[in-house]
């Protein structure tokens, strides 16, 4: 996940983003209002943690143009101004958290991962993938990916009989119908477009030998 650090202290963003990087998070740092706003055009982040103190302004006036972005990202405000009438204002703006320096990294890290995982839909998940079967909508972590119709159904059939073995009889009579024309060939260019698009898909969906599939769940 992408995580944008705006911070002017050079040596508390480094530490942050080293901390962070250890987490497994790819980071960008940015020292000002002007630098925040250039990295913003041209990227899209997972997370946002904004100092409130930058020497050409103040972060609070960046948090309503992140917060409408599309999908929005996590805003953490990041400052030693911990007085109740600045943590409410903070919230008012779109902040999802305000966390006053100096700022406990482990504390940091434990939020963060909250405020992620409650960004993601709501529906089944295995791993980095959720599949929102109401809304046909299918996250990779918190990226959207784009299946056709036959590879979400098939997906959807899978999760519905996680750990269980399908032959490939069973999938093509379940998911394409009794009608359908084709043959067990179309089950495999299918399972191959799921491996191609999710990772964990291509790591728990096991070939079963002589009989067809098998989505493991992750232990």
């Amino acid at each position: 996940m992408n995580i944008l650090v705006i911070e002017d202290e050079l040596k508390l963003a480094q530490v942050t983003e080293r901390f962070l990087r250890h987490h497994g998070y790819t980071v960008t740092l940015a020292a000002s209002l002007v630098e925040a706003k250039e990295v913003l055009q041209k990227e899209t982040f997972d997370a946002a943690l904004v100092d409130v103190r930058l020497p050409d302004g103040d972060g609070w006036s960046l948090v309503p143009g992140i917060k409408a972005m599309a999908p929005p990202p996590v805003v953490f405000m990041l400052t030693s101004r911990g007085e109740a009438d600045d943590r409410v204002f903070g919230l008012e703006l779109g902040a999802d958290d305000y966390l006053v320096k100096p700022v406990v990294l482990k504390e940091l890290i434990i939020r963060l991962e909250r405020a992620l995982k409650q960004r993601l839909p709501v529906g089944r998940r295995l791993g980095d993938v959720t599949i929102d079967e109401k809304a046909r909508r299918v996250q990779n972590g918190p990226d959207t990916v784009s299946l056709a119709k036959m590879e979400f159904e098939l997906l959807a059939y899978f999760f519905e009989h996680l750990g269980e073995a399908l032959t490939r009889d069973q999938i093509l009579d379940e998911v394409w119908g009794y009608t359908f024309g084709g043959d067990t060939r179309t089950v495999d260019t299918h399972v191959k477009q799921l491996r191609d698009k999710l990772p964990t898909i291509k790591q728990q969906l096991k070939t079963v030998h002589r009989v067809g599939y098998r989505l493991e769940a992750i232990e």
